[in-house]
């Protein structure tokens, strides 16, 4: 084991010390640059230029974090709409009664709260609160208003507006007559 990943592995949570971690992937160090192989021999292209071996570590363990999995997720969050099947290139949605999430179903949201909770327990504070700054704006990003911010001791997101996704499109969510159901 090279001694980065003695690092790394230091600084992840002990239930996840028997994956394998790859800090490079695919990727190659040049002093203190990681570099990509061009691509059908174009030139090799700048990933990262860290300030120092310090700063190194951190992108190394921050990348490790992106693609590691969780042993024991927490449950998948409840949204109160699912898209059920598609009928003349129109979505139709079943709606629960009881929900923890308003909006529809954000892909993202479940990577980012893993990534973010692994980062919590091997990143230095302030350097944590960048990320999870970084994520909030990256959540928001479809919303005219703040839709999501971070519970920082719950470590997930939460909603804390009722404002809806705008793609430029309209917005998303299910238009009337399109939800054919309500469950429990």
């Amino acid at each position: 084991m090279r001694p980065d990943e003695k690092w790394i592995y230091a600084h992840l949570p002990k239930e996840l010390a028997d994956q394998r971690i790859d800090c490079f992937s695919g990727e190659y160090l040049d002093g203190l640059t990681v570099m990509r192989e061009g691509e059908r021999g174009g030139d090799d292209v700048v990933v990262y230029r860290a300030k120092d071996e310090e700063d190194l570590r951190w992108w190394q363990l921050e990348n490790v974090c992106r693609f590691i999995h969780e042993p024991d997720p927490p449950a998948r969050k409840i949204w109160r709409y699912y898209r059920d099947h598609a009928e003349d290139g129109k979505w139709l949605y079943t709606e629960r009664r009881n929900y923890d999430y308003n909006a529809i179903e954000d892909s993202r949201l479940y990577g980012f709260e893993c990534f973010l909770r692994v980062l919590h327990y091997g990143f230095p504070p302030e350097r944590w609160e960048t990320k999870v700054r970084e994520h909030v704006r990256l959540m928001n990003y479809w919303y005219d208003e703040p839709h999501w911010d971070y519970d920082r001791e719950k470590l997930c997101f939460i909603e804390i507006s009722d404002s809806k996704e705008n793609d430029g499109d309209g917005i998303e969510e299910p238009r009337p007559g399109s939800v054919i159901r309500t469950i429990d």
